[in-house]
C-alpha cells in the first residue's frame, strides 16, 4: 500500500533540485529538497500521512491527518498539537503566533531543543490538519531553505 501510495504521488524537479510534491489525495503541494518519503499511522481516531527527506543537517517534514471528531475549538486544537509536537521532540516553545493561508487561520511556531531549531505552521481545515515542520541542527544554518520550504506550501483543490 506504501509502494503504491509513492508511486501515485506527483513529483516534479525544479532548476535548483528541489522537487515539487503533491501526494495524491492530500489537497496540498511543497517543495522538499529531495524525494521525501512516505509513511501512513492509521489510529483509531486518525490517520497520519507523512512526508519526511532530511538534506545537509535538517529534516523538512510535511503531513496531514485525518481526525475522526475534532473536541476542541479550532485555536485550542491548534495549540494542542502544538504542545504535544515539542513535548515528543523535547522541545521548548521560542514563539507562537496565528498566521492564515488562503483564508484558514493556522499557527506558526519556534521551538528548541539542546540539538535543534525546530519551526512548525499548522493549519486545520475541517478534520484535516496539516502541519509542516523543520528541524535543523544548532551547527548549521539553514534559514533559506527552510523559508523556501515554508513558503512553497500551497492548498489545493
Amino acid at each position: 500500500m506504501l509502494l503504491a501510495n509513492v508511486a501515485a504521488q506527483t513529483a516534479q524537479t525544479d532548476p535548483h533540485g528541489w522537487i515539487t510534491f503533491a501526494p495524491e489525495g492530500a489537497n496540498f503541494s511543497i517543495l522538499f529538497p529531495s524525494q521525501p518519503v512516505a509513511t501512513i499511522n492509521k489510529k483509531t481516531a486518525y490517520t497520519l500521512h507523512s512526508f519526511t527527506t532530511t538534506a545537509e543537517r535538517a529534516t523538512y517534514v510535511a503531513t496531514y491527518t485525518d481526525y475522526e471528531e475534532i473536541k476542541l475549538k479550532p485555536a485550542e486544537f491548534l495549540i494542542a498539537n502544538r504542545d504535544r509536537f515539542n513535548k515528543g521532540l523535547q522541545a521548548t516553545l521560542i514563539s507562537s503566533r496565528e498566521i492564515t493561508l488562503d483564508g484558514n487561520t493556522g499557527l506558526e511556531f519556534v521551538s528548541e531543543n539542546p540539538a535543534a531549531n525546530i519551526k512548525s505552521q499548522l493549519f486545520l481545515i475541517g478534520n484535516r490538519l496539516f502541519q509542516t515542520a523543520t528541524v535543523v541542527f544548532k551547527d548549521t544554518d539553514q534559514t533559506e531553505w527552510v523559508d523556501k520550504f515554508f513558503s512553497s506550501f500551497k492548498l489545493t483543490k
